[in-house]
């Protein structure tokens, strides 16, 4: 997992192919947390091309984190074209107070400019 910040647009754009280490997200929480501290929420974009599963110790820490920062996620915008990544984001996006918005690849800078609405 990689991703950049654009903390004048209070966006964090994550890309994921491939597995999630512990290491990696706690990267993309530093990240958060910063624009938060910076904006008061964030809005989060993720490319998922290949998402091949997530650690253990990373798959705690998310569910940590976003129990206690889910009112500070403006928008996210989840940019795929996986089938059961959709249908999850789907039925997730009915727990959180967040706008949620699927996308498909060809559809991505439709999506980064989404997240950066007001």
């Amino acid at each position: 997992m990689t991703f950049d910040t654009d903390t004048q647009a209070g966006v964090v754009e994550f890309l994921v192919d491939g597995g999630v280490t512990r290491a990696d997200y706690d990267a993309g929480v530093a990240a958060m947390e910063a624009v938060i501290a910076d904006k008061g929420s964030l809005s989060a974009l993720a490319v998922i091309r290949n998402f091949s599963g997530m650690e253990l110790g990373a798959w705690w820490k998310d569910i940590s984190w976003g129990a206690t920062h889910m009112g500070k996620i403006r928008r996210a915008a989840i940019v795929t074209d996986s089938g059961w990544i959709e249908m999850a984001t789907r039925a997730g996006s009915m727990m959180v107070s967040a706008e949620v918005k699927l996308f498909k690849p060809d559809a991505l800078e439709e999506a980064r400019a989404w997240v950066r609405e007001d």
